[in-house]
């Protein structure tokens, strides 16, 4: 597809890097295909921080915004701001086209999209559809998704897969194994963190001496064979090096996984909402692609178990060919680019 005229986005992806990471292959792929003006719009609060900093290549502002877990007076007194605040901001910069992974300030302001006569596309990553995308799919003129069984809630739905960033395609780093050494472990808890996956990086690195353990979280793991990371930025360049993953089941990291093609171990949030975790990692374990562990159930040993297997090169190979299976023909990210594309001219 040859290079378009100048097309202005609005992405609306915030709080967590499940949400703000599609949104952003999305952007890249665009690039592609149109002389790409992006906006993207958070909430200001939680993984944002990281990742909304000044190295960012697009513009980024804030809409603060509440979820339904709040009370309802708070709920509806500051999601009314918001909605007024979304509407004059999509006035403002009035964009083509706006793009939301969820979340309720996507649900903000997609539906001040709508009122506007906007063309709104959503992206759903997990199995279960959140209560935004829920609300939104009535006025998308796409409603993408990863899993063939989201399709039932959303209207106009296309199956795209979950967008991933290129650089998780991008093949091993010959110098990864001299650095990091022979067998590495990456272990994170996503953008909440994880304060199991924290303690259980300092019980395997007593188990496992000869593995390095790369560590990201918010407890310094102090041991001779762990490497302890605050953040992470460029995430894909240890996912795709790694031997073996150990982390939350967020519907992008599984993305991820599969794009890396590298062994996980599973740990699912117990409190993300509608168990959608654990309805994630359910679809990579019953294909036998990942081990799941239940962290309150002899957690710390089952993790044990499934990395030693893990760290055998032959059950590593086998898992590595069965992730492959999953990584779908067409880029999501092109896919999606080229239907926004397509659609909005």
């Amino acid at each position: 597809m040859p290079i378009q005229k100048e097309i202005n986005g609005v992405f609306v992806a915030g709080v967590t890097g499940g949400h703000i990471y599609p949104a952003l292959a999305v952007a890249k792929e665009l690039e592609k295909y149109c002389n790409l003006r992006a906006t993207f719009i958070g909430s200001g609060r939680g993984a944002e921080k990281n990742i909304y900093n000044e190295r960012f290549p697009y513009n980024y502002i804030t809409l603060k915004s509440s979820g339904s877990d709040r009370n309802k007076f708070y709920y509806a007194y500051h999601n009314s701001k918001a909605l007024v605040k979304a509407f004059f901001t999509l006035k403002k910069i009035h964009p083509d086209f706006v793009f939301t992974t969820g979340g309720y300030v996507g649900g903000i302001v997609a539906y001040a999209a709508h009122i506007l006569k906007i063309p709104i596309f959503l992206h759903e990553s997990n199995l279960d559809v959140g209560i935004a995308n829920r609300k939104i799919t009535p006025y998308a003129k796409i409603s993408f998704c990863a899993f063939e069984q989201s399709k039932k809630f959303l209207k106009n739905a296309i199956v795209s897969g979950t967008p991933v960033r290129e650089e998780f395609f991008l093949p091993k780093d010959g110098k990864f194994k001299e650095k990091f050494g022979e067998k590495t472990v990456l272990i994170f808890g996503g953008s909440e963190g994880s304060d199991f996956l924290d303690r259980i990086t300092k019980e395997l690195s007593k188990q496992f001496k000869s593995v390095t353990f790369i560590h990201m979280g918010r407890t310094v793991v102090k041991s001779k064979n762990v490497v302890h990371y605050d953040y992470i930025e460029n995430m894909a360049y240890f996912m795709r090096n790694v031997n073996v993953i150990v982390s939350r089941a967020g519907a992008s990291t599984l993305a991820e996984i599969i794009a890396s093609k590298t062994p996980a171990i599973l740990v699912p949030w117990k409190r993300a909402l509608n168990s959608h975790q654990l309805k994630n990692a359910r679809y990579l374990t019953e294909n036998s692609a990942a081990f799941v562990v239940d962290e309150d159930e002899n957690g710390v040993d089952e993790v044990k178990k499934s990395l030693e297997l893990l760290l055998d090169p032959e059950t590593n190979e086998k898992y590595r060919k069965k992730l492959a299976e999953f990584s779908p023909k067409l880029s999501p990210s092109s896919f999606i680019a080229k239907k926004i594309v397509e659609t909005i001219n």
